[in-house]
């Protein structure tokens, strides 16, 4: 029967995937083999990140393709999850046809996952069993459109009918800003992150503060409450002066454009070093 090996490296794969503070990816030219009539240089694209090495190997260009590639990740990770299941009903079977039911049943699941996963490596040229990590180089930052401020909206003279996003059928959300470049992303989505959390923190003291009875206590958390909000209030300041405008009560982050990296192996990597070194051009001689 085939092992469960796949599992761990998707387990360890959708962690990777949640990791988007990366280094600046190194551009590498390799020359075309000699026996092209007109060699062109290869962009090979590489990722160092705590020691490990990464390269490019799928371009996400659109919102489409990424919630393409989402859809597809959550699939398969739900396979991998039910077929994990159903290995440990496989071995608590008592019985001896329930043991050949569930091992049929788990051999069942195993080969639709490979399957599903020799699709996903042609999809995005890369095996998910492998481990991997996404960037993000392009959002767009949405905000929900009521049926009446769409009309109004669309009715105006400089609309852009790409300024608006059709999640749904019955739901517009207009785009309020783009955000370009793995670092600036990056910098974004800890920016937003900070003003979520300290948000969430303020309303957090301000739900205790009634269960706080001593006079005391209650000076502590009203210092509290006082100073959290002028955090907050810092924070969307900030936020407003960098953006160039408020950060919406209600929004969403939607990733348009993302590079999926994949670890190479020592031995890729090896040979990748051997390759570009043997491509790289001859010191010039006096």
């Amino acid at each position: 029967m085939k092992t469960l090996s796949i599992f761990a490296s998707l387990v360890i794969a959708a962690a990777s995937h949640a990791a988007t503070e990366t280094k600046p990816a190194e551009k590498t030219e390799v020359n075309a083999p000699a026996a092209t009539e007109k060699p062109q240089p290869i962009q090979i694209e590489v990722l160092d990140l705590e020691g490990k090495r990464f390269i490019l190997v799928k371009t996400i260009s659109s919102p489409e393709e990424w919630a393409a590639f989402e859809r597809d990740t959550q699939i398969i990770s739900a396979q991998q999850k039910d077929a994990a299941f159903t290995k440990q009903l496989a071995d608590l079977a008592l019985t001896t046809p329930e043991k050949e039911a569930r091992g049929n049943e788990l051999q069942a699941k195993l080969t639709k996952l490979q399957e599903n996963n020799a699709a996903m490596a042609k999809t995005y040229n890369f095996d998910l069993s492998r481990q991997y990590l996404v960037v993000a180089t392009r959002v767009r930052v949405l905000t929900a459109l009521s049926k009446e401020e769409y009309t109004k909206l669309s009715a105006a003279k400089d609309f852009k009918p790409e300024s608006v996003v059709n999640v749904a059928e019955d739901k517009k959300f207009l785009v309020r800003d783009t955000v370009k470049g793995a670092g600036e992303v990056e910098t974004f989505k800890v920016q937003v992150g900070r003003i979520l959390e300290t948000k969430r923190a303020l309303q957090g003291l301000i739900e205790a503060q009634p269960r706080y009875t001593k006079e005391e206590d209650k000076k502590k958390i009203e210092e509290a409450i006082r100073n959290t909000q002028t955090e907050v209030n810092k924070s969307l300041e900030e936020f407003k002066k960098t953006r160039g405008f408020e950060i919406p009560v209600e929004f969403n982050i939607q990733t348009a454009e993302a590079k999926l990296y994949t670890l190479l192996t020592d031995e890729e990597k090896k040979s990748l070093e051997e390759k570009t070194d043997s491509k790289a051009p001859a010191p010039a001689t006096k």
